[in-house]
């Protein structure tokens, strides 16, 4: 009986073989036809279900494609072999001829088969990839398209894997603002050119003592442009942006938020260079008072010891913080902030570039005789905020005289008129909200800046 079970066992194992193989290059094909139809190729899409002979009886899975597939190869051949893998080559170049370590698919391989045939848990997609992964320096590939998540949740607790897909959902994509796009604060681009995007440009020169700065603080009256600052930096360095606030870091459980902090900034180490921006610092970083809650004296703690601690981190890992109120940030966090910016309302000149920025739309239209250096003189002590509510108010009051006779419909390619009574209007009902700040950020710069 022993011999004739034998063949028979060794039957069942190659027809489990051959349904597993044959399930594979199933999920293979509905891969290949999930992806030309999310890149658009319907026609190629249809040729391909025709000819591969596929129907509506399979589907691919939720959250299921080639691309992501790819991006989990490639971080496991990272981390195996510390480069990225090639899929493919030009024609004219001689392929690189390797010793053969695997016998023909002809030959039969015995090896340990599942019993009951299932999809694979993993298995090699090929894609055409060009050779921009390691070219092009002047437009780098960031780190989220280098390092997938994956990579970095491999190798931490099931804990803190909440954590960082909490984490990552507040790294954003660069928004298109740009150094152009802030108007004036010529000194705070520049600091911020040098502290994020030379050192990551040019590594080799800031080393030793010359190495990059490791926080700024952006202070001043509101709306004097801050974040606008901030997303012009997450749009020109070509870093990883963490955008954390209050609701993302403080947490109600016991030790949770000093985690929060750990794993925010090891996850900024993974992705570097990388900057974590934190608005409202003095929210997060108050000044020690005789009340203070134990929460938030080891928040501050694990904060302080993760910005300027013994642990020493690859990479550029940046911190960015704006206040409106400067002086109740702790003196201990002041210390690490090496750079104290003042953001200045906006002068003269910034106010005449604002609103030729903000009136300078195709869908406006300005009688003649419009002097921006006359408005300009008229809003000193205007933020840049306060400029543009005036521009929204003079625009709104032009549209609030034509809603009696719109009817049932507006007029999506309608041109605005704008005159200089208007502006005016606009500007004697929007009244500034930051004049009277401006004098004590200026008497805190001269005291504590540093710039």
């Amino acid at each position: 009986m022993s011999g004739v079970n034998r063949p028979l066992s060794r039957m069942r194992k190659l027809e489990t073989k051959e349904a597993l193989f044959r399930t594979r290059k199933r999920i293979l094909k509905y891969l290949v036809l999930g992806f030309l139809k999310q890149e658009g190729y319907l026609n190629t899409a249809d040729t391909f279900a025709s000819e591969a002979a596929l129907t509506d009886e399979y589907t691919l899975c939720d959250n299921i494609d080639l691309d992501i597939i790819l991006q989990d190869y490639c971080s496991y051949y990272l981390i195996r072999f510390n480069k990225q893998p090639q899929f493919c080559r030009k024609v004219d170049e001689q392929p690189v001829r390797r010793p053969q370590t695997r016998k023909t698919r002809q030959e039969v391989v015995v090896e340990k088969v599942d019993p009951e045939p299932d999809l694979p848990g993993t298995f090699t997609v090929t894609k055409l990839l060009k050779d921009n992964l390691l070219a092009n320096a002047e437009a780098p590939i960031s780190a989220l398209e280098r390092k997938p998540i994956a990579g970095y949740l491999s190798g931490i607790s099931q804990e803190k894997k909440q954590i960082v897909e909490l984490l990552y959902q507040d790294i954003i994509r660069p928004s298109g603002v740009s150094w152009d796009d802030v108007k004036g604060l010529t000194a705070a681009k520049s600091i911020l050119m040098e502290s994020v995007v030379y050192p990551v440009r040019f590594p080799e020169v800031f080393t030793g003592l010359l190495e990059p700065w490791r926080a700024v603080l952006l202070h001043g009256p509101p709306g004097t442009g801050k974040t606008m600052l901030a997303r012009a930096v997450a749009g020109e360095s070509g870093c990883t942006f963490f955008n954390i606030t209050c609701s993302t870091v403080v947490n109600k459980w016991r030790g949770e938020s000093e985690k929060i902090v750990k794993v925010l900034f090891d996850m900024a180490s993974y992705y570097a260079p990388s900057i974590i921006f934190v608005d409202e610092a003095e929210s997060l970083a108050a000044a020690r008072g005789a009340g203070e809650h134990e929460a938030s004296r080891r928040l501050r703690a694990q904060l302080l010891a993760d910005v300027d601690g013994v642990v020493r981190r690859d990479g550029v890992v940046f911190l960015l913080v704006t206040s409106n109120i400067p002086w109740e940030i702790d003196s201990a966090m002041l210390r690490r902030l090496e750079k104290r910016i003042y953001i200045p309302l906006p002068d003269f000149k910034t106010r005449v570039e604002l609103f030729k920025s903000f009136l300078s739309s195709k869908s406006i239209e300005l009688v003649p005789n419009v002097d921006f250096e006359e408005l300009s003189a008229k809003t000193e002590g205007y933020s840049g905020s306060d400029v543009k509510l005036v521009c929204k108010e003079a625009l709104m009051a032009n549209v609030r005289k034509k809603f009696p006779n719109m009817g049932g419909k507006g007029q999506p390619n309608r041109k605005d008129k704008l005159s200089l009574s208007d502006i005016l209007t606009a500007i004697e009902r929007t009244k500034p909200i930051s004049k009277n700040l401006a004098r004590k950020h200026e008497e805190w710069q001269k005291e504590m800046g540093s710039t």
